[in-house]
C-alpha cells in the first residue's frame, strides 16, 4: 500500500515542524520565566509569614505585666517592668 502525499498532509507536517521548532525554541524562556514566577510567590509567602508572625509576637509581648506599683511618678511603667524582669533573671540564675 502506497501512501500519497497530499498538499493538504504535506502543509500539515511543514505546519507541524515549524511549531515544533518554535516551542523548542521557547521552552528555555518559559521555564526560567516559570522558575522566576515560583521563586517570586515563593519569597512573597515567606515574607508574608515572616510579618505575620513578627506582628503577632509584638502584639502579644507589647505588655507582658498587670501593672506596676511604684512612688516614683514620670516614669514608665515599661522600664520598672525591665528592670524588674532583669533582677528577677539575675537571681534566677
Amino acid at each position: 500500500m502506497e501512501h500519497k502525499m497530499t498538499f493538504d498532509s504535506i502543509w500539515e507536517q511543514e505546519e507541524r515542524q515549524s511549531l515544533q521548532q518554535r516551542l523548542r525554541q521557547d521552552y528555555p524562556t518559559w521555564l526560567r520565566r516559570r522558575r522566576q514566577r515560583r521563586t517570586a510567590l515563593a519569597s512573597i509567602a515567606v515574607l508574608a509569614v515572616a510579618g505575620l508572625s513578627i506582628f503577632n509576637f509584638q502584639s502579644s509581648t507589647s505588655k507582658d505585666y498587670d501593672y506596676v506599683a511604684c512612688n516614683r511618678s514620670g516614669i514608665a511603667e515599661g522600664h520598672w517592668a525591665k528592670v524588674a524582669s532583669n533582677i528577677l533573671t539575675i537571681e534566677t540564675l
